[in-house]
C-alpha cells in the first residue's frame, strides 16, 4: 500500500511540475508585446550619445521607419539575438527610410565599445547611462525591440529575442500601415 501511495504522489508531482513549465513557457501575447506597442503609442522623446560622441535625438527620426533594440553586453539572450540583428542590418543598412538603433542600458561604456568592435556591430548605437530612454520606453529588461512607423507610432515589438524574419516583417508592416504579426 505504501508503495502505491508513493507512486501516486510522484506522478501527481510530475504532472504539477509539467503544468508549471507549460504555463511558464506559454505566455499570453500581452506579456511578450511591449506596452508601447499595445497602446500604439508615439515614439518616446530621447537624446542619446552615440559611439562617436555625437548626439542622437528622436526628433531627427521623423518620417523614417525606426527599429529600436535595447541590449547590453552581459545579456545572454542579447548575445543569442545578435546574429539575427546582424542579418537584419545587412538587409536594411542601405535603405534611407529605415533607421536601426541599438540602445545600451546598464553597461560600461568601455566594455560596450570593446564588444561592438570585437563583434562587428555597425548600426547606430546610443548609450543610455541614466536609463532615461529605457524609462521613456517602459522597458522591463533586455533585449527589447520596438518598430515605429514613419508617422512615429509604435506598431510592432517584442520583449525578448527577435529574429531577422520578424524584424523584416515588422518593418514592412510599419511601412504599409498593416497590423503587426508577432
Amino acid at each position: 500500500m505504501n508503495h502505491r501511495v508513493r507512486w501516486i504522489a510522484i506522478i501527481v508531482g510530475a504532472v504539477v511540475v509539467l503544468f508549471g513549465v507549460l504555463l511558464a513557457v506559454n505566455k499570453p501575447d500581452e506579456e511578450t508585446v511591449p506596452r508601447l506597442v499595445q497602446e500604439k503609442a508615439a515614439t518616446p522623446e530621447f537624446t542619446l550619445t552615440k559611439l562617436d560622441g555625437s548626439k542622437l535625438d528622436s526628433k531627427d527620426l521623423k518620417g523614417k521607419t525606426v527599429v529600436v533594440n535595447f541590449w547590453n553586453t552581459w545579456c545572454i539572450p542579447c548575445q543569442r539575438e545578435e546574429p539575427a540583428l546582424k542579418e537584419f542590418y545587412e538587409q536594411y543598412k542601405d535603405d534611407p527610410g529605415v533607421e536601426f538603433i541599438g540602445i545600451v542600458r546598464e553597461d560600461e561604456e568601455n566594455t560596450v565599445r570593446d564588444y561592438i568592435a570585437a563583434n562587428g556591430l555597425d548600426w547606430t548605437m546610443g548609450f543610455d547611462p541614466k536609463g532615461s530612454a529605457a524609462i521613456a520606453f517602459g522597458t522591463t529588461g533586455q533585449p527589447e525591440t520596438y518598430v515605429f512607423s514613419p508617422d512615429g507610432v509604435a506598431v510592432c515589438g517584442s520583449l525578448g529575442v527577435s529574429t531577422a524574419a520578424m524584424l523584416s516583417t515588422w518593418v514592412e508592416a510599419a511601412r504599409s500601415g498593416q497590423e503587426c504579426v508577432t
